[in-house]
């Protein structure tokens, strides 16, 4: 029997194309911190500090603190110099990103759904931004007044995906089984890799992220129009 109903944000409750997103949200990053750094280069800090987080499998560091240890090298200020220009930016400028994304108010419904069968909800987003922007995109996403049980940022966890580690982190907060946990998500490396522990899989398909190279395979699969008609009969008899 399910316990809890983990969700994936980016392409699955907030429908947008990554890539397009990703480039728009760098570029508006790098003329943040133009007066400061040449905007190529510090794209380069900022993606190699990602790599290393995505990279790092260490319990003793969060996210945010393997980022800073491969950015603060690289440049030529202090992290109390740096946060509040970051904190700014994810509070003016990253709102404009939204541009990129087509919010649909099927996502609010697909999780209230799964709230009124009883199931506890995580915002299982890969926690590679601080929680100012992750809140932002549920403001987007119109789920940020849901009463989520835990929502990953680069501040709480200590892993990303693919890491299976980022999910065993979610199930040992939770208290709860990989088999007693639904991951709905769209992609089928990064999110799939959950199988691996024994977490059920639904893979959403709206927005659909596929390598071609990934060896996982979902439970279920569907659009998220499905998936909530799916949560409203309930899950008994399915996962």
């Amino acid at each position: 029997m399910l316990k809890a109903v983990l969700f994936d944000l980016d392409g699955t409750l907030l429908p947008l194309d990554l890539d397009p997103f990703m480039q728009d949200y760098f570029k508006h990053l790098s003329d943040h911190f133009a007066h400061l750094y040449e905007p190529k280069a510090f794209q380069g800090y900022v993606w190699e500090a990602t790599k290393a987080m995505v990279k790092d499998n260490r319990a003793d560091k969060t996210n945010e603190q393997v980022f800073m240890e491969a950015f603060l090298p690289m440049v030529n200020h202090t992290q109390e110099q740096l946060l509040p220009m970051f904190d700014h930016f994810y509070s003016t400028k990253f709102n404009e990103l939204k541009h990129c994304t087509t919010p649909t108010p099927l996502a609010k419904k697909v999780v209230a759904a799964v709230i009124e069968k009883g199931y506890p909800v995580v915002l299982a987003t890969n926690p590679m931004f601080p929680a100012i922007a992750t809140q932002a995109r549920m403001r987007w996403a119109g789920i940020e007044d849901l009463p989520w049980e835990l929502v990953t940022t680069y501040e709480n966890s200590h892993y990303c995906k693919p890491n299976p580690a980022y999910f065993s982190e979610i199930l040992e907060k939770l208290n709860v089984a990989p088999s007693e946990v639904l991951l709905v998500g769209n992609d089928t490396t990064e999110d799939l890799v959950a199988s691996k522990l024994g977490i059920k899989t639904y893979l959403v398909t709206d927005h659909l992220i596929d390598r071609g190279d990934s060896p996982f395979k979902p439970d279920a699969s569907g659009t998220l129009e499905e998936f909530y008609q799916l949560a409203k009969q309930g899950f008994d008899g399915v996962f």
